[in-house]
């Protein structure tokens, strides 16, 4: 049991913070449940209302708990947590976990290689790409805006046209059409939504949102697809397998 100590050299919000996570983990505060007030813990813990607000702020930033205005502060609901032990894609990632997922295909066409892509795929720079755009949700919650480059020029007669993309795993649909997926690299870095995003996903713009980057080779190594998938950071948890 976290207990707040003013000898410890944590600083008393990390302490709060710390004794407030230990609760919800160990289901004393049940998700969906109303946590006692600002003033009730700094009765509990003989803290200044400052620090409880702090520590409070601070959780309901990163998602653990939520505010609604007139009614409290509440622990959130559980976020979305796929788990990776390999190239998976995002579909059966949520399916697994007991999820229910859907698409809206915001672009499906053939662009012009931006520096950055062109870098990624050793292509020359203004070479046509197929770029798919699509806004995830799962059980219904907008939650992630992917947005998918590919190398089409290495997949001769590829037709990921004839797919519904806003309902069928692009993973599945390019294994349907023959193409051998081999090793990806990912980058997980925090930000904060602009305004598509943030329109996109329901949420503020300046809230925070997990950005991941992934450039995934075919089996013969060539760079084949680079995508942006941008999440919100309240809903989502990002969980890697290391063996």
């Amino acid at each position: 049991m976290v207990i707040i100590d003013r000898k410890n050299p944590l600083p008393l919000y990390v302490q709060l913070k710390e004794a407030i996570i230990e609760k919800i983990e160990n289901r004393e505060w049940l998700a969906g449940e109303v946590i006692p007030t600002e003033f009730e813990l700094q009765e509990q813990y003989n803290l200044s209302r400052t620090t409880v607000r702090q520590a409070l702020g601070d959780l309901v930033t990163s998602g653990t708990l939520t505010r609604i205005q007139g009614k409290g502060t509440f622990v959130a609901e559980p976020k979305f947590e796929p788990t990776r032990p390999g190239v998976t894609g995002f579909t059966q990632d949520m399916i697994d976990k007991g999820h229910s997922v859907s698409s809206k295909l915001l672009d499906f066409s053939m662009v012009e290689a931006s520096d950055r892509v062109s870098r990624i795929f050793n292509i020359e720079k203004n070479t046509m790409v197929l770029k798919i755009d699509r806004l995830r949700f799962v059980d219904e919650i907008p939650i992630g805006i992917h947005e998918v480059f590919l190398n089409v020029s290495i997949t001769p007669g590829l037709q990921l046209e004839k797919y519904n993309l806003a309902n069928v795993s692009l993973y599945e649909a390019l294994r349907n059409e023959g193409i051998d997926l081999g090793e990806a690299d990912e980058t997980v870095e925090a930000n904060v939504a602009d305004e598509r995003e943030a329109e996109l996903l329901d949420i503020s713009t300046g809230n925070l949102v997990l950005i991941l980057n992934r450039t995934l080779s075919l089996k013969n190594g060539k760079p084949f697809e680079y995508t942006k998938m941008v999440y919100r950071a309240d809903k989502f948890k990002y969980s890697i397998k290391l063996r």
